[in-house]
């Protein structure tokens, strides 16, 4: 076996000499010498021809299988000044690999990646990586941001796969899998940058699996060649306490930042999103807030009245629904313009702001739809479409299931809606077909709308344009970008099969460049998009909370699984952990409902007031309005709990200066483990927020607050005891 060192580094490693691939880490310090072993395994998927899949996207078929990497010739050292490289050759089946393993001075310690190549032209379609480690009787598990709570005994892990988000994915936060024992911490880290792979973390015995799925495309010759990042990993001596500490540092050197200068008024913002028009529910359920821009206009005294403080406006119902028409065409895609103007001109005479929801998952027209219907009805899941669905963020990643039910009841509630409106085929098609993701044979790729590649350069200009064309004619406020990651498939178009992979990311360096645009046209615009990644927090003020809301379930349902939130304690440590691993000056916006919420259960189930009750819909949003960042709630959320959130708005609006830093949390308290506390303080104002989230249990207010705090707000709390989804706000 080789062993790879650096005098720079405390780090070093063996390889397995049949493959090539890691078998034995080591650091080596003062304190002495740790050593773990892992094994790896690398397959790639090769050839094989594309169809569409029944749920959009491509599927690929007959591909081959090959896993034999087989290193060959001397290993060359390169010193490439911050780090250590080796450089080895290698085979694996008809590729022609070169493996970079690579030394740093500071953590994380290793990474591994390849350059592929060949001969011959040959079609790259996926990798998979598999990473089990040494036995770790005693270890404890992290994962930030995924659904795990904080220090989780290996022993109680379970026997069911965890499905890990990925840095680019719409639910990731940090990646990060964490394994501490005795005497030290082993990291993996799937770091692709320009990938969205497939990331699950189980457990056998004593032992910790790590498959990682990239979902790398390409064709590669010896005339085009292309690098995956295979791994990053890292063995420091000490607890999770120090990955937590050394964390930003890390980062910040992937390039994982945030711009952390947000707009003063984002800060404890209350975000209204409305719909324009009529959604459709299976079985033709229909829902209307606001036919017209005019009705919004007309209600925006009671929408203030409550607390809001910004309209983020949708794309009009039923087309283009959720969907791309042109975006210079604002009468189409929004409503009237004339109106528009309006909307905003009556919000900002009130103090309000204005945000525009932008798709960019691709355009709808007819073949996009007839393709979607056909689909569901040939898919496996159409005899399915009565079964009752639950949340689908309430479950694990790895379990999909639930969602491609509502998917395909959503695409068969609007079809008709959407046809009616929409062209047979789209003219940007006609006039750009090279902005489209393509399978090998030319034809569109999409999911019910037929997906931009975003890294098209033509396309990147049109969108800039478009959006500053918004800011610069409508004086609109910024925008929140939904599923900008959304076409997670490969475009195999000619101009594109080098690195056919890219496209999922390719908004990712869009949005960083179009943000000096923005921000020089109006310094306090604001940039907000869907996923909680921390690819597009590179760019943006404020993400979505996707990554969290599995944790409504956790909280009022009692999801008592050993690895998972049992409490209000829990809740608050995997916020707490969830943050620390998020980019310096990187904010979230909190709901509980929103448009996507809506579609996704029943009718009848569709607000969480009607999945739960509500009584905890209040408690809900006490806590997610606690938390630090904007809250956002979906036109008609409000109905039924209105007197208690206007006066928890209010509570925020008055101490807006308390929501522009950090809180903190108190989990040492509360014996019970079921309250959520969090206390918030600038110069001398402090405020404390306290939520029940059990729906059983009456809990005494802690000693600490019993004295010295005035009540500013109560519901369910007296007397010094909170009932079930009790809430208190006290202030000094």
């Amino acid at each position: 076996m080789a062993h790879i060192s650096s005098p720079d580094s405390p780090f070093s490693l063996r390889l397995d000499a049949s493959t090539g691939l890691p078998s034995e880490l080591t650091i080596e310090d003062r304190a002495g010498t740790i050593s773990r072993e892992i094994s790896v395994e690398l397959t790639a998927e090769l050839g094989g021809t594309e169809r569409r899949h029944p749920t959009g996207g491509l599927l690929y078929e007959n591909t081959e299988s090959v896993s034999e990497l087989k290193p060959s010739g001397t290993m060359t050292r390169v010193h490439k000044g911050v780090y250590d490289e080796y450089q080895q050759q290698a085979t694996l089946g008809p590729l022609s690999v070169t493996l970079h393993y690579r030394l740093y001075p500071v953590a994380p310690f290793f990474e591994l990646a390849a350059t592929l190549s060949s001969k011959k032209a040959t079609i790259v379609r996926n990798f998979h990586i598999d990473i089990r480690t040494q036995e770790l009787r005693s270890a404890t598990l992290n994962a930030p941001g995924n659904l795990l709570r904080r220090d989780v005994p290996m022993s109680e892990f379970g026997s069911q796969p965890l499905g890990i988000s990925p840095l680019g994915g719409l639910r990731g936060s940090s990646g990060i899998v964490a394994a501490t024992d005795a005497d030290s911490t082993l990291v993996l880290w799937p770091n692709q940058p320009t990938e969205i792979p497939d990331i699950f973390m189980s457990v056998n015995g004593s032992r910790l699996a790590l498959k990682t799925q990239i979902n790398f495309a390409a064709e590669v010759s010896g005339q085009s060649a292309a690098e995956v990042l295979l791994m990053t990993m890292n063995l420091e001596r000490g607890g999770f306490d120090l990955v937590r500490e050394h964390w930003p540092a890390w980062a910040s050197r992937y390039g994982l930042t945030s711009p952390n200068d947000a707009p003063a008024w984002m800060h404890g913002a209350g975000i209204y999103e409305v719909q324009i028009g009529t959604s459709y529910f299976w079985k033709n359920n229909p829902y209307c807030k606001y036919e017209e821009i005019r009705d919004l206009i007309a209600d925006l005294d009671r929408v203030q009245e409550l607390g809001f403080s910004v309209i983020q406006l949708m794309p009009r119902q039923p087309y283009p629904s959720y969907n791309v028409h042109d975006y210079a065409d604002v009468t189409t895609s929004y409503g009237d313009e004339a109106e528009l103007r309006q909307l905003v001109t009556e919000c900002h005479s009130r103090g309000m702001r204005v945000i525009l929801d932008v798709l960019l998952h691709g355009v709808l027209d007819n073949e996009s739809i007839n393709s979607a219907v056909q689909g569901v009805i040939d898919g496996p899941l159409y005899s399915k479409l009565d079964d009752e669905v639950s949340d689908t963020l309430a479950g694990d990643l790895s379990d999909d299931d639930n969602y491609w039910i509502a998917w395909s009841r959503h695409i068969l509630d609007f079809s008709e809606h959407w046809r009616g409106g929409s062209p047979e085929q789209t003219p940007l098609q006609t006039s750009h077909p090279d902005w489209f993701a393509t399978d090998s044979e030319g034809h569109v790729s999409g999911i019910y709308t037929k997906a931009f590649d975003a890294r098209n350069p033509s396309w990147q200009r049109y969108f800039r344009d478009s959006m500053m064309h918004l800011v610069l004619e409508y004086d609109v406020d910024g925008f929140r970008f939904d599923a900008p990651t959304y076409n997670f498939f490969a475009n195999w178009a000619p101009w594109a099969r080098a690195r056919a992979f890219m496209s999922p990311l390719g908004c990712v360096p869009l949005f960083v460049d179009m943000r000096h645009d923005m921000r020089a046209a109006k310094p306090d615009a604001l940039l907000y998009t869907e996923p909680s990644g921390h690819l597009l927090r590179r760019s943006m003020d404020v993400n979505y909370n996707y990554d969290e809301q599995w944790l409504v379930s956790a909280l009022l349902r009692g999801n008592h699984t050993a690895r998972a939130v049992r409490n209000g304690r829990d809740f608050m440590m995997w916020i707490q952990d969830r943050d620390d691993f998020l980019p310096v000056g990187s904010h979230t916006a909190h709901h509980i409902d929103s448009h996507d919420t809506f579609w996704w259960p029943q009718w009848g189930k569709k607000w969480r007031r009607e999945q739960y009750s509500l009584d905890a819909v209040k408690a809900l949003a006490a806590t997610f309005l606690a938390l630090d960042g904007p809250y956002m709630m979906f036109t008609g959320g409000e109905e039924g709990i209105e007197t208690e959130l206007r006066k928890l708005l209010e509570f925020r609006n008055t101490h807006r200066d308390l929501w522009s830093e950090r809180g903190t949390f108190d989990t040492e308290s509360d014996l019970s483990g079921h309250l959520v506390i969090v206390r918030r303080r600038v110069d001398d104002q402090e405020i404390v927020c306290i939520v029940n989230t059990s729906d059983y249990s009456t809990v005494e207010l802690p000693g600490a607050y019993s004295s010295g705090w005035q009540e500013a707000f109560a519901y369910n709390a007296a007397n010094g005891q909170l009932q079930p989804y009790g809430i208190l706000a006290l202030k000094q």
